[in-house]
């Protein structure tokens, strides 16, 4: 069963560890919802859900079914270490009058290390450099080449900036045209030839923006939200800019945001019943086509069939190593075995090419 670094904090039994997960927590809106899955071992192995549509049908009685395999591909999420060390100088603490301060505030920095390092991983990381495989990765799906042989099963989503929310699976094997790419049908079930190629439209998780990105608008955004299926997201990531682009729009629109108190008191934005969660770690210099100021924005459900952490069941760690051998210092080590999987594609989207709102 699923747990939360809340939760863990919770239960921790010494102050200092319970101390350092509430520093990583706050200011951290991902870190706050995400739940984890603790595992045994170092690898979870699962099966990622690909469509929820055309899975079932009706059937006229003592009519023949049809066979339908599931779309659903077996993935596996490792846990990497992330962690650092805290060194304590002895002479510092021997000479200052608040020694107990200036030893909180390296454990502090420490642990906001750590939870910018956690975010960055779970929106950028690209499962190398020790880093699991972020959202985006997993999201932004396989871009079709041209003239490239293809086989059944196989799915691509249209070229940097045409992204449409629809993603394409290929259904008749075979080789894509030389260089034209094919006009994308937006229909499920629609199929459009591609040379020898036949792909099928289904419903997908990323939007784009336009050829060379675009100005943020509440409608793409709404479009965002509907991309996201078996529910309404729990949560829209976006970089401060597009947070402060958000709340132009909205006054625009003569409204107000409507805000939520979070766990730590601080006021959370949301934005038409879902919170926005604010994270540096997206940035506003993408390249979209000619522009060079693009952003992103995702919209995510957390869970175990959703989007969910992976930990070792004891979560946070932080180990006493001592006094140093070389140096006038003790240390302590802040470790957390922890991974990111993404369990189902239909429940988070994304949209890129977003540029700032004039």
């Amino acid at each position: 069963m699923a747990t939360t670094l809340i939760k863990a904090g919770e239960a921790a039994k010494d102050a200092l560890t319970k101390g350092i997960i509430e520093t990583i927590l706050k200011n951290s809106p991902i870190l706050q919802e995400l739940p984890f899955i603790p595992i045994q071992g170092n690898t979870l192995t699962y099966w990622q859900e690909k469509i929820i549509s055309s899975l079932a049908a009706w059937y006229a009685a003592g009519g023949s079914w049809t066979p339908v395999s599931s779309e659903a591909e077996e993935k596996t999420a490792t846990l990497k270490i992330l962690g650092g060390d805290v060194d304590f100088d002895q002479y510092t603490i021997r000479t200052r009058p608040s020694p107990d301060d200036y030893q909180a505030s390296l454990v502090e920095l420490k642990a906001k290390a750590v939870r910018q390092a956690f975010e960055d991983a779970f929106i950028n990381g690209d499962g190398t450099s020790n880093k699991p495989e972020g959202i985006y990765k997993q999201l932004k799906g396989t871009l079709w080449v041209a003239n490239t042989a293809y086989t059944l099963g196989q799915i691509v989503v249209p070229t940097v900036g045409k992204e449409n929310g629809c993603k394409y699976i290929c259904t008749t094997a075979g080789t894509s045209h030389a260089s034209t790419e094919p006009t994308w049908p937006t229909t499920e079930g629609t199929t459009v030839a591609d040379n020898t190629v036949v792909w099928t439209c289904y419903q997908g998780h990323h939007l784009g923006s336009g050829t060379n990105g675009n100005p943020l608008t509440l409608t793409i955004i709404d479009q965002l939200i509907d991309l996201v299926k078996g529910g309404n997201p729990q949560m829209i990531l976006m970089s401060p800019r597009s947070r402060r682009d958000v709340n132009k729009l909205v006054r625009a629109s003569g409204a107000l945001m409507e805000t939520k108190q979070g766990r730590f008191a601080e006021f959370i934005q949301v934005y038409n019943g879902i919170p926005i969660g604010v994270c540096e770690w997206i940035k506003d210099n993408n390249t979209v086509g000619s522009s060079s100021d693009c952003s992103l924005i995702f919209a995510v459900q957390f869970g175990e069939n959703a989007v969910a952490g992976i930990s070792s069941p004891e979560m946070v760690q932080v180990e006493t190593i001592g006094t140093l051998e070389g140096k006038d210092a003790s240390r302590i080590r802040i470790k957390w075995y922890a991974g990111v999987a993404v369990m189902s594609l239909p429940r988070a989207a994304l949209l890129s090419g977003v540029r700032p709102v004039a």
